[in-house]
């Protein structure tokens, strides 16, 4: 049996919220969220993607020059916050690297490749992140960490790209209810 690859998705600040349907699929398996980003001053904030809402998701912003992640599932909700400051006024990148271990991850925060923070995850979802797919730049509807929406980036943003490893495992029978359930 060849291992499965890994899948990769670019995507780009706009009008619309991404379906769930063609979202980056990172239910039970390692993954990155890297973001190239600008900040024209030390009071840009806001979201710069995020899947799902606060029953189910994640979601990766910007607060006071820190990159914070979100994580919710079953439940339990999770934030990292980086120690190093994101640069004013050049581009740089953030990043986020969840790796699976048994039934959790090991989160890890970068800022410009550098390691900025991280912890754990005591739980991926193995069956359904969330149903109302990812926005890229804001956070509309119900948000994944309790901020008031839609959250949007103050800043620039150039792309954000999620690589989804080879290592998913699932719940089969879960994810065959939740679809059966939601059509």
């Amino acid at each position: 049996m060849t291992p499965a690859t890994a899948q990769t998705w670019v995507l780009r600040p706009g009008r619309a919220r991404l379906p769930d349907a063609c979202s980056p699929d990172v239910r039970g398996r390692s993954y990155s969220v890297h973001v190239e980003l600008r900040l024209p001053d030390g009071r840009s904030e806001g979201v710069l993607i995020s899947h799902g809402d606060r029953h189910a998701g994640y979601a990766l912003r910007v607060v006071d020059r820190r990159v914070v992640h979100h994580y919710v599932h079953a439940g339990i909700a999770s934030t990292h916050t980086s120690t190093a400051l994101l640069p004013v006024g050049d581009w740089c990148s953030a990043e986020l690297q969840v790796r699976r271990e048994g039934e959790g991850a090991v989160v890890r925060l970068l800022v410009d490749g550098r390691l900025a923070g991280g912890g754990r995850l005591p739980m991926l979802a193995r069956a359904r992140i969330g149903y109302t797919g990812v926005d890229v730049g804001c956070d509309r509807g119900v948000t994944v960490g309790g901020y008031a929406a839609p959250a949007r980036f103050a800043g620039e943003l150039r792309r954000v790209t999620v690589v989804a490893q080879g290592d998913q495992d699932l719940d089969a029978v879960a994810a065959m209810l939740l679809e059966s359930a939601t059509g």
